[in-house]
């Protein structure tokens, strides 16, 4: 418990101490290493790199009664997740194992997350903290109308080969184009010539997450423990039903910091089963975690349309205005509460939002406050410079806070789901590759240019540092 008081207090101290990103995030890395490496020794147990393991025995017999009721449902359950992975190819990659139903349905839901949920994505971004990402994304704009036709080859490769194969072809895209423009970037510095700009445009195809400081802190908490539970328990469960025993579970901590959740069934079990039978257990998690996206992106869509925007919080109250904007110009007053929009009534910031997206350009709007009407021209996108404050009432931040963590858990289940499918050790994706594919040199081939892709990835984070 001082270990991890003394750790708690550093990483405090770090994120709050001014600096180089990069000299902070490394120390903060160093006090964790120590202080896992400290705890575990104290402990007797084993650690690799301020990485642990803190498991128990308790919950085994809870995943053991889920096993027993419907397991002919999770195994179809575990089917679906091959068949959406995998897309057509799980035809040929589980032949005589898997029916042609279960595949339709696993290409129906890959058309359905890229056609339906895919543009949704986007509102994961309103609650990630990093502006390098976030503001990059925001600021570009799209350069036409209509669906590219790079949209339609996505949803064709996706079909062909799942969104594990979409997902390897967008990080080795991803790594690609970093590796190119910092080779263009290198080339016009040889000659003299340097364009910084090459290098500051480039947006981090990695980013952490982390509750508090990259992500909400309570709400982030909570999305994580979901995601982690619903992934370790599904393999826990498709693991009994194949009568394989469960050794522990827990969690994985680095220092003081939780990294995952695990299930440890027996692995010499595990290798004696049929390769279905194991490919089912190592799919499970990615099932799972598709399966909470899609209901925590249907939870999010009902408070977004139903909830949020009908609870009234009496009006926009002003606590800023920004200057030369079209409020400042009409001398719309500060703490003033806007009630009316012409003829529409204003109850909360997403009927203003709604209304400012619906403006006509250059006609005159008539704001209602409680300190009288004022007449203004609202800018060519509708907004009128006006700040609501930071607090809201409690009914507002109560749905709120619930909104944060369905959102997240849409998202983070989402990305959580397609990255597993990556055929890395350690991943789920990994396991079933190595269960089907016989040529092991092609598969480490194709592992290394994604660790490589990756790393790329990460390039930009140094020139931010710097």
């Amino acid at each position: 418990m001082l270990i991890s008081a003394a750790a708690l207090l550093a990483l405090v101290y770090l994120l709050f101490s001014e600096g180089s990103l990069l000299l902070r995030s490394a120390l903060g890395i160093t006090v964790l290493l120590i202080s896992g490496h400290m705890i575990a020794t104290a402990n007797g147990q084993k650690v690799s790199f301020g990485l642990y393991l803190l498991g128990s025995k308790r919950g085994i017999n809870v995943i053991t009664s889920l096993a027993k009721r419907h397991s002919k449902l999770w195994m179809a359950f575990a089917d679906w997740g091959l068949a959406f992975s995998f897309g057509l190819f799980a035809l040929f990659m589980f032949k005589d194992q898997i029916n042609k139903k279960t595949v339709l349905l696993g290409v129906m839901t890959i058309v359905f997350v890229l056609v339906v949920v895919l543009p949704y994505l986007p509102l994961v971004l309103s609650f990630i903290r990093i502006p390098q990402i976030t503001e990059s994304i925001s600021s570009s704009a799209p350069t036409q109308t209509g669906i590219s036709p790079l949209f339609y080859a996505l949803i064709g490769v996706s079909i062909i080969g799942g969104f594990s194969l979409m997902t390897m072809l967008l990080v080795i895209y991803g790594g690609a184009s970093i590796l190119y423009t910092t080779f263009l970037f290198a080339s016009g510095f040889l000659s003299a010539n340097p364009d910084y700009a090459l290098l500051s445009n480039q947006v981090p195809g990695v980013a952490p997450l982390i509750p508090g400081v990259t992500i909400p802190l309570f709400a982030g908490v909570a999305s994580l423990i979901i995601l982690l539970a619903v992934h370790e328990l599904s393999h826990g469960v498709l693991a009994r039903i194949a009568k394989v025993r469960i050794r522990s579970l827990g969690v994985v901590l680095f220092g003081i910091i939780p990294l995952g959740a695990f299930v440890e069934p027996d692995e010499t079990q595990v290798k004696k089963l049929a390769k279905m039978a194991q490919d089912r257990i190592s799919i499970a998690g990615v099932s799972a975690n598709m399966a909470f996206s899609l209901l925590f992106f249907f939870v999010t869509l009902a408070l977004l349309l139903y909830v949020l925007p009908n609870i009234s919080t009496g009006g926009v109250f002003i606590s800023a205005v920004v200057r030369n904007s079209s409020a400042y110009n009409a001398m719309v007053p500060l703490n003033s509460t806007i009630l009316g929009w012409n003829n529409q009534t204003i109850r909360n910031s997403f009927d203003l939002a709604k209304v400012e997206a619906s403006y006509i350009p250059g006609t005159n709007v008539s704001l209602l406050t409680d300190k009288g009407a004022f007449t203004i021209i609202p800018s060519n996108s509708g907004t009128i410079g006006v700040v609501p404050p930071a607090q809201s009432p409690l009914e507002y931040q109560v749905a709120g806070f619930f909104y944060a963590v369905a959102t997240l858990s849409f998202g983070l289940n989402f990305f959580v789901a397609i990255f597993n499918l990556l055929p890395l050790q350690g991943f789920d994706g990994w396991r079933v590759y190595e269960n089907r594919i016989k040529n092991k040199k092609l598969l480490r081939a194709v592992s290394y240019l994604i660790i490589g892709s990756i790393l790329a990835s990460c390039l930009p984070w140094l020139w931010i540092a710097f």
